[in-house]
Formats: structure tokens, C-alpha cells, sequence
């Protein structure tokens, strides 16, 4: 497919009439024009579908173009494949729909994007609790950071479109940590990547609507099945440690949480190590299990 020049993003959309807007009006405010936009509604039973196509009204102009369009099948990954479908120009970037861009994303983001294939950036995340923290965006050590520390989390880069189509699009079986299994394939092919300097320009915003249970206990068997994909994405020895080491935080995560144990989730790996790697995973689960933060980073310089 031959692409248009610029960007497209691609939102997808369910139960959100409440919040949407905050989302859309940054989306609006972009200073990058021509800008296109593919809003995906997931079914949503809240009048969410009214909500876009009455803000699409409002703001489409010659320059800023927006197409609405509607997918039945239930998650995001089936929203944004859907929402690929309508992409036509050279670069795509997903966002989600309870977070915001200030002004200049878009264009600053399209700066770095004549010699990359992805150009990633930081972003400011907003808890619960009104705290606030910034998660970068990490160019080099790819694989690694990407399972680690989620640099290829949907609103923390855009890509080349035809890299989103070569590396097989969002995969809609799995239910857990979506965008790290994708971006394990994206990287996979090696991709040129940038990374947009200065402060972030994205904000991501928790909220209750997106926060249900217990984050690790509840959803272990969605996680561990992701791990399984990303490891076989990664390859070789690499993938096997590099999953065993996010199975040994998840571990000690989910018994902080009075869920099930090491051996249950990551003794089983055991054999696929020699003797220094398994002490080091059983390290790296204790320190966590005690409260330590910063595993990742702090083990990386032995493994």
C-alpha cells in the first residue's frame, strides 16, 4: 500500500461518554495540521458513540480529518486493528482514551520521524492519589526495557504503519499486557528508533474505570500467558531470561497480594537455567517480595 505523508491516530473507544472529551479536546488542540484522526467505538452502551460523532461534527475541518467507525468485538486489540484499517497515512499512533497530548505532541513527535521507524517518548503518569511521576522512553536495551519498564506501552510512541502491518498487527486473543507482546514483535524486525527530547508531552491519567481488582493476582493467568508469546518473540537465551526475571517480580507481586507462589509461577523455569541464573531470580524475587523497587534496572548488569 502506498501511504500518505503524516500521521493518523488511532483511538479506540468503550464506555467513556464521561470522560472522552478531555481526550478528544487534546486531540483538537494538536498545532500539527494536516492531522487524521480514527475514532473506534467498542460497543459501548453509555451513548459514547453519540459522544464522537457529535465532537467529530463539531471540529473536522479540511486539515483536520476525522473518520468514526464502530467494532463489535469485545477489547482494545480488536478496536485498533479495526481502527488500522482505516489508516492511510505513513505513520500511525494509538492512544487511549482516558489520557491527553498537550499541543505540540504530534508535531514534535513528526520532527524525529524522517530517519526512525518508531519515535517514542516520556510521559507523565497521574495515580489515584494525585501523585505524580515521569515513565521514560527507552532507545537502546530495547527488548529489554520494552518488558520491563513498558516503552512500548500504546501511548508512549508512534510507528511506521507498515511496521505495525508487517509485525502482524495488535493480536486479539491475548488478554494481558497487549502492547508489550506487540511491541516485542515490533522490535523483533529491528526497527530504527528515536526518542523525542525534553519534558513529556503526554499525560496518562489513572482512573477507576481502568483499575478493577487486584493488578497482578487477579489477572496472573493473562500475564504469564503473554510472557509465554513475548519470550518466543524475543528468542534465544535472551527471551527466556528476560521473562523469567518479569515471572520472578510478578511472583513476588502476586504473594504480596496473598496470591500464588514462586514455585507455582516461575519453579518450573528452573531447568532452563544454570546454577547463577536461578540464585539471581531467586534474588531478584526476594528483593521485590520485601519491598524493593527498581529490580529491573538494578539487575540488569548480571544478566
Amino acid at each position: 500500500m502506498n501511504y500518505s505523508p503524516g500521521v493518523t491516530i488511532v483511538i479506540p473507544v468503550r464506555d467513556r461518554a464521561r470522560i472522552v472529551r478531555r481526550t478528544l479536546d487534546s486531540v483538537a488542540s494538536q498545532t500539527l495540521r494536516p492531522l487524521s484522526v480514527v475514532l473506534v467505538d467498542n460497543s459501548s452502551s453509555d451513548g459514547t458513540l453519540g459522544v464522537l460523532q457529535s465532537w467529530a461534527r463539531e471540529v473536522s475541518a479540511p486539515d483536520f480529518s476525522i473518520t468514526v467507525v464502530e467494532e463489535s468485538h469485545p477489547g482494545a486489540a480488536a478496536a485498533r486493528n479495526r481502527g488500522l484499517q482505516e489508516v492511510t497515512t505513513e505513520w500511525t499512533m494509538f492512544f487511549d482514551s482516558d489520557d491527553s497530548m498537550e499541543p505540540e505532541h504530534c508535531m514534535r513527535a513528526m520532527k524525529y520521524a524522517h530517519d526512525a521507524d518508531i519515535v517514542g517518548w516520556d510521559v507523565r503518569y497521574h495515580d489515584l492519589a494525585g501523585r505524580e511521576s515521569v515513565k521514560p522512553f527507552y532507545d537502546r536495551d530495547l527488548q529489554y526495557h520494552s518488558l520491563m519498564h513498558g516503552s512500548m506501552a500504546t501511548q508512549r510512541y508512534m510507528a511506521r504503519t507498515a511496521l505495525f502491518e508487517a509485525a502482524g498487527k495488535w493480536n486479539i486473543c491475548m488478554r494481558g499486557w497487549d502492547d508489550i507482546e506487540l511491541g516485542s514483535r515490533i522490535l523483533s524486525l529491528n526497527p530504527r528508533v528515536r526518542c523525542v527530547d525534553g519534558e513529556p508531552n503526554v499525560d496518562i491519567w489513572a482512573t477507576e474505570e481502568s483499575i478493577t481488582g487486584r493488578l497482578y493476582s487477579d489477572r496472573l493467568d493473562q500475564y504469564l500467558e503473554a510472557l509465554r508469546a513475548i519470550e518466543k518473540n524475543i528468542g534465544g537465551f535472551s527471551g527466556k531470561i528476560y521473562t523469567d526475571v518479569k515471572r520472578a517480580i510478578l511472583a513476588a507481586d502476586c504473594r504480596r497480594e496473598g496470591g500464588r507462589c514462586y514455585g507455582d509461577i516461575i519453579g518450573c523455569r528452573m531447568r532452563l537455567h544454570g546454577l547463577k541464573n536461578r540464585l539471581l531470580l531467586r534474588l531478584i524475587y526476594l528483593y521485590r517480595l520485601m519491598g524493593g523497587r527498581g529490580a529491573a534496572r538494578l539487575f540488569r548488569p548480571f544478566l
